[in-house]
């Protein structure tokens, strides 16, 4: 397995030192890596002083561990990722599915180190997207939600930035256009730079109307809720296992765990496990191989009626409608 000790940042220093380690070279806003081991496209646009993004279009044809440890921590990564095959992210010891069918957003602190493997026969599309920190508060201060809590949000003694998510709707179809365009010539800058555009104004749309939860998180609480998502995926044709159940397996009080998950996936357990429950449902859909009766009994929902009233209410249209839709 190939080993790669790395560090990202919104300034580009990074680039010349990451791209030895993946056997290439720096080619204008390209790491070009010969030969087939890892073929594909690597990207990089520093977009303004603020927001630089990495580009990943890599198919593999050997194991590969990618181990994080920033030397700034002046911002934030937003990780949109559609890795098809096997994708483990690593914090604490504590590996999480990563990629399009598992967590396929996440948010880290720079100060979070990390380690991502990806094994031979995957195929990444990854867009991460790093922002300073000075810009997100900046952002934050027109709000008045956030206004009152500003400081405390952003003082590592207070809170840390952490969050695992599935992406929207909006995002998917913002990173499907992204991988189907060329990525080469003049444009390309341009589509690049309008998908981030799109995807943080998606994103941050979402974090506004979020309830604020300040709390400074060890990463081996972190590792706890990551086990407890992970558990919850596992478990995600059956019914929910009930918070008591859930806080023992992570070994917090009630309190705690809710807190904790709320502010690490954005969601209370049972929402997390029904919008994932939901996910899950809509790609068995996307198929075509299955009924909505059959999909319904497969996700343990009471009938096919239930699964159509819950999908209406995710999603804004009918199994049906969206099936049209493709």
């Amino acid at each position: 397995m190939r080993e790669v000790i790395h560090q990202y940042g919104v300034e580009l220093d990074w680039v010349a030192d990451i791209a030895p380690k993946l056997g290439g070279y720096v080619e204008g806003n390209y790491i070009i890596v010969p030969g087939e081991e890892r073929p594909g496209t690597r990207f990089i646009l520093q977009i303004n002083e603020n927001i630089t993004v990495f580009v990943i279009n890599v198919s593999y044809n050997e194991d590969v561990i990618y181990k994080l440890r920033n030397t700034r921590d002046d911002f934030v990564g937003v990780y949109f990722n559609l890795t098809e095959g096997d994708a483990v992210h690593v914090l604490n010891n504590m590996p999480r599915m990563a990629g399009r069918w598992a967590c396929n957003l996440a948010v880290f602190d720079a100060g979070l180190n990390g380690e991502y493997i990806v094994k031979s026969g995957s195929t990444t599309f990854k867009l991460a997207i790093f922002i300073k920190k000075t810009a997100l508060k900046s952002y934050f201060a027109k709000d008045e939600h956030y206004a009152q809590v500003l400081d405390s949000v952003f003082d590592p003694a207070q809170n840390t930035i952490v969050k695992y998510d599935r992406m929207s709707n909006q995002a998917w179809w913002l990173m499907n256009e992204l991988r189907h365009t060329k990525a080469t010539g003049p444009l390309y800058e341009a589509v690049v730079t309008g998908t981030v555009y799109g995807l943080l104004s998606d994103y941050l749309d979402q974090m506004i109307n979020q309830e604020i939860i300040i709390e400074q998180v060890i990463q081996e609480d972190v590792a706890c809720i990551i086990r407890s998502q992970a558990y919850l995926i596992d478990h995600i044709a059956e019914a929910f296992a009930g918070i008591s159940t859930l806080a023992a397996h992570a070994h917090m009080s009630e309190t705690k765990y809710k807190k904790l998950f709320k502010k690490i996936t954005g969601f209370s357990p049972n929402a997390f496990f029904l919008t994932n429950k939901l996910s899950f449902a809509k790609e068995a859909l996307e198929t075509g191989n299955f009924t909505i009766g059959e999909i319904a009994a497969q996700f343990n929902f009471t009938d096919a009626s239930h699964l159509i009233e819950q999908f209406r209410t995710a999603y804004g249209i009918t199994p049906k409608e969206y099936l049209t839709l493709l």
